[in-house]
C-alpha cells in the first residue's frame, strides 16, 4: 500500500500467520480436541488474566484481528474493531506482566483503555507491506518517531507453549526473536470510512 493518509480499517499478518489477541488465541486452543489438564488450566488462566496483548495465531486460518487505524497528524491511533471484550479498546505500547508474573521493563503492545495511547507511524515496505513505527504520546510534545516494533518469544509455563510479545524495545536474549530493522507486516485493508472519525 502507498503512504496512506486517511483514516482505515484492516487486519495485520506475520510471516502469514494473522495477530490476533492473546484473548483469541487461548479461545482457539481451548477449542483444540485434545488438551491435557495442564494445557487446559493455562489456556484458561491466560484467557481471564493476560487476554489483551497482541501476539501471532497458531494457524494461518484464523481470524485475524481488526484493527482501526485513526489518522491524524501524520500517525495513527490504533483501536480495537473486533467484536469481543476488547472492541473499542486501544492498542499502545505498555509495559506489563510477562508470564512469569513479573513486571516488564520493555514496552509491549498492548490493549489499553485511556485516553493517551501510543501513536505509530506507517511506513511503506512493498505493496501491502508495511513497517509500524512507535512514536510519543500524543500529549508529548516529543513527537519524534521512537522506532521499530520487535517480535520476542519468552518460555511460558508450559514447555512447548511459549508466549509471543510485540515490543518497541529490541531485547537481547535466548529466546529472542528479531528482525534487526524491526517487524514487517502484511496488511490487508477491510474498510475506508467515509468520516475521519476516531469511532469509525
Amino acid at each position: 500500500m502507498e503512504s496512506p493518509k486517511k483514516s482505515f480499517k484492516a487486519n495485520l499478518f506475520y510471516k502469514g500467520k494473522p495477530l490476533v489477541l492473546n484473548y483469541q488465541l487461548m479461545e482457539a486452543r481451548l477449542k483444540r480436541k485434545r488438551l491435557t489438564p495442564a494445557q487446559r488450566a493455562e489456556y484458561n488462566r491466560q484467557l481471564q488474566n493476560e487476554g489483551g496483548f497482541l501476539t501471532v495465531a497458531d494457524r494461518e486460518d484464523t481470524e485475524p484481528l481488526l484493527i482501526n487505524f485513526h489518522f491524524e497528524e501524520e500517525r495513527y491511533t490504533l483501536r480495537v474493531a473486533t467484536p469481543g471484550m476488547f472492541l473499542g479498546k486501544l492498542l499502545s505500547m505498555e509495559n506489563i506482566r510477562d508470564g512469569q508474573g513479573q513486571q516488564t521493563f520493555e514496552k509491549q503492545w498492548v490493549v489499553v483503555d485511556r485516553t493517551e495511547p501510543t501513536r505509530f507511524f506507517l511506513e511503506s515496505v512493498s505493496p501491502g507491506t508495511v513497517r509500524m513505527l512507535n512514536v510519543a504520546k500524543k500529549a508529548s510534545s516529543d513527537n519524534e518517531i521512537k522506532g521499530p516494533i520487535y517480535l520476542y518469544e519468552q518460555p511460558g509455563r508450559l514447555e512447548l507453549d511459549n508466549q509471543r510479545y510485540f515490543s518497541q524495545t529490541r531485547i537481547e536474549g535466548q529466546h529472542l526473536l528479531h528482525d534487526p530493522f524491526g517487524v514487517n507486516f502484511d496488511i490487508q485493508v477491510k474498510d475506508v470510512p467515509l468520516s475521519n472519525d476516531p469511532s469509525d
